[in-house]
């Protein structure tokens, strides 16, 4: 036989097991006219002599024993009919996915199984139904999972180091689209991989809705996540603790996989998503004294176009504590109804056209913060007791940039500082990067003090604002008390024309 003829026999070989059978799954075959047909018992112990192979089931299947699937390649379990796999005699049967490649799960109704996949690779599940039991997907890459819905279902992928290093850094995904999470269903996200490979998730149309939440939780890894028109809404007025946290965790990587040329940057980009009625909106937060496995790795979070309302504890929630290189930029977002917005421990955020409105315990507090306004902030019929519309305390930081512009309208604090409360005794500043930024100040009020602005701040040089409404209400901490001579003239400048500290 020429060596030519037996390459041509090979590739026809290869090209017919692309699906080399086709099996019909059903409890009762009786009734089936397709075959072969069995239960999926027949099928379940042993799946690996079932490569390039499609399961097609027919009706009820209930199983009391694990499907496994130990390397396995190109096997697809697909419904026929509205077709259910059920486990009701035992709550720990699952799907067990392992050292496989290429398994598809489509137009199934799962109950009361769990699925879990390890060390595997293209498994795609789609159009599809999970209710009562747990997925998970523990280096599991590049994964597609659209047009499925999880009730009262926990998902839970963790990405781990590889047990070697590449010589080119490895890039795996994460594609989740038309996904909704309901009735106590959570998903919790680990990235513990370091820098063994990029991971890249993209969330598109993704619902948490419910009593349902997402956390991730992000070690110092290599990553790449994208989530847009999503929506997180729990329910009115219940008290759910994490509807969506971002968590920067602890724990340490062991494999220290380095590639000299890449330069270690990690973003994560939230789009045109929507986050409320739920206990909080926003979170993001981080481990004191998180030790750093990968040097020089820069992380940003992008916050975008999203909608963050009538949430009952905060809206947003930016607790960094000791994290360092981590960036957060806020952009064309509007925050309203939420109790509160509070920015603690954190150095690099960034706000450009932002609007914090109707918020009922302040409209924005800093603490121990230093945020830079590159464009438009706003803040509009908030209502506070120290800080209606803005609070800056605990020697926090406002940079002023020389693009931004600031308005505060229709504000109210109980005791002080309707607009604006400067905590001067922390020594709290605004810094202005340009003069004549422009400061809208309208129909501010305070209970006590300083219907506008409360505090003042000498860090900003020789620049000042310039205020659109020149008539404003201002009130500063008594410091010194000086007797009026007429040769002298005492007092300190402020970086706003406001009206002179009376005493009585």
């Amino acid at each position: 036989m020429s060596l030519l003829l037996v390459v041509v026999l090979l590739f026809f070989s290869s090209s017919c097991s692309v699906f080399s059978g086709q099996y019909y799954v059903s409890d009762d075959c009786s009734s089936v006219t397709q075959s072969p047909c069995n239960p999926l018992s027949v099928y379940a112990g042993d799946m690996s002599q079932y490569n390039n192979s499609i399961f097609y089931f027919i009706g009820t299947s209930d199983i009391n024993d694990d499907v496994n699937m130990t390397a396995v390649r190109n096997v697809t379990l697909h419904g026929l009919d509205q077709s259910h796999l059920i486990s009701s005699r035992s709550n720990k049967r699952s799907i067990l996915i392992y050292n496989s490649s290429h398994v598809i799960i489509s137009n199934m109704s799962v109950y009361n199984i769990g699925v879990v996949a390890r060390s595997s690779n293209n498994i795609t599940i789609t159009n599809s139904l999970f209710n009562r039991k747990t997925i998970k997907l523990n280096n599991a890459f590049d994964v597609k999972v659209s047009s499925s819905v999880f009730i009262h279902y926990n998902v839970d992928i963790r990405y781990e180091p590889l047990p070697v290093c590449s010589t080119e850094l490895p890039h795996y995904s994460l594609i989740v689209t038309n996904v909704t999470l309901l009735n106590y269903s959570g998903m919790e996200l680990y990235t513990y991989h370091g820098a063994s490979y990029n991971l890249s998730a993209i969330f598109h149309n993704y619902h948490n809705i419910l009593y349902s939440d997402s956390k991730f939780i992000l070690g110092d890894s290599l990553f790449s996540f994208y989530i847009k028109n999503s929506l997180f809404r729990s329910a009115p007025g219940y008290n759910y603790y994490n509807i969506f946290r971002i968590n920067f965790s602890a724990k340490l990587n062991p494999n220290k996989c380095k590639f000299p040329r890449i330069q270690l940057i990690s973003t994560f980009v939230i789009e045109d998503s929507q986050f409320h009625d739920s206990w909080y909106g926003i979170r993001v937060s981080g481990v004191p004294y998180l030790p750093r496995t990968l040097s020089n790795h820069f992380i940003i979070i992008i916050i975008k176009s999203c909608l963050i309302a009538n949430n009952i504890a905060r809206g947003l929630e930016i607790d960094e504590k000791f994290l360092t290189l981590v960036q957060i930029n806020i952009t064309d977002t509007v925050f309203i109804g939420n109790e509160a917005n509070v920015i603690i421990n954190s150095n690099s955020i960034s706000f450009s056209n932002v609007t914090f409105a109707n918020s009922t315990s302040t409209g924005l507090t800093l603490k121990a913060s230093v945020v830079t306004i590159e464009n438009k902030l706003t803040f509009k019929h908030n209502t506070g007791v120290v800080g209606g519309g803005l609070a800056i305390n605990d020697s926090s930081q406002l940079i002023v940039s020389s693009s931004a512009n600031l308005e505060f309208i229709g504000n109210h604090a109980s005791y002080k500082g309707g607009g604006i409360y400067l905590e001067h005794t922390s020594y709290s500043g605004i810094t202005l990067e340009a003069s004549d930024i422009p400061l809208t100040l309208i129909n501010n009020t305070a209970g006590i003090y300083g219907d506008d602005i409360y505090g003042y701040t000498t860090h900003h040089g020789n620049n000042q604002f310039n205020l659109t409404n020149p008539i404003i209400s201002s009130t500063g901490d008594v410091r010194e008390m000086y007797f009026c001579f007429p040769d002298k003239n005492l007092g300190y400048e402020q970086i706003y024309p406001g009206q002179a500290l009376k005493f009585h």
